[in-house]
């Protein structure tokens, strides 16, 4: 895990920090004031030891309800990805961490680089600590709900790497996920999805077979029209017949 940036800032009441991105993951905890930030599509309220987790590349905005003080630091290879959203710091534990991380990075006397280590190591086991402890079945339920969607808007044209990084989250993760609140894994729900686009396929058009499979993300036709028999009981040829 490597700084990327580091420090404290004060924004004054009404000041609107219009939207932007950074090339590394940022960490934003709120030391006090109030307002509030929306990256994507969600809308966190800041307040006092409230924090949030910004995956590098996501666009970010934030509004000032009153003066607001809060520390910025980026970090990148933090592995924190997953952690993604607004967490709070009920303690103030963490808070306490990043400020003397701030003063650290900003005096730079002897020893400075092995004491931030030891303060990074310890912000990222209190942010995981604090999202075990928070984390609700809703979150996670949603981020699974978020996944089938892009699956079913995709057709299920991208594999199971390509939508973890849509979420921000790894592979094993978004597998764990799916144990815990869908039918079915990832891959399975992708191959679903490309199943139901040739049945659609098959049953408006003469496209040939092989050109369903392509069409639909399988570069084998056999291997196509055995995963399309044992979704739907009947080889692809056999399934076009079978339409009215």
């Amino acid at each position: 895990m490597n700084v990327q940036f580091c420090f404290s800032v004060r924004c004054l009441q009404g000041r609107y920090v219009p939207p932007h991105q950074h090339a590394a993951l940022e960490l934003v905890y709120y030391v006090e004031g109030t307002g509030r930030t929306t990256f994507g599509k969600n809308s966190c309220d800041a307040r006092r030891n409230a924090f949030m987790v910004i995956p590098s590349g996501v666009m970010h905005d934030q509004e000032n309800f009153t003066d607001l003080v809060s520390i910025c630091v980026g970090l990148s290879q933090s592995g924190l990805e997953p952690f993604q959203g607004e967490w709070f710091d009920a303690g103030g534990v963490l808070g306490k961490v990043l400020r003397t991380l701030v003063r650290e990075m900003e005096a730079r006397q002897t020893g400075y680089a092995l004491i931030c280590q030891g303060l990074l190591l310890e912000t990222e086991g209190l942010i995981r600590r604090i999202a075990k402890e928070n984390a609700c079945p809703p979150r996670k339920e949603a981020l699974v709900n978020k996944a089938l969607e892009i699956i079913r808007y995709r057709e299920g044209a991208l594999s199971v790497e390509e939508l973890a990084g849509q979420l921000f989250v790894s592979k094993d993760y978004l597998r764990h996920l799916f144990r815990d609140f869908a039918s079915q894994s990832p891959i399975q729900h992708i191959i679903h999805a490309r199943i139901e686009k040739a049945r659609d396929l098959l049953s408006r058009n003469n496209l040939s077979i092989k050109e369903v499979a392509s069409d639909c993300g399988f570069e084998s036709v056999y291997y196509f029209s055995r995963l399309f028999r044992k979704v739907t009981g009947l080889p692809p040829s056999s399934y076009r017949h079978a339409q009215p």
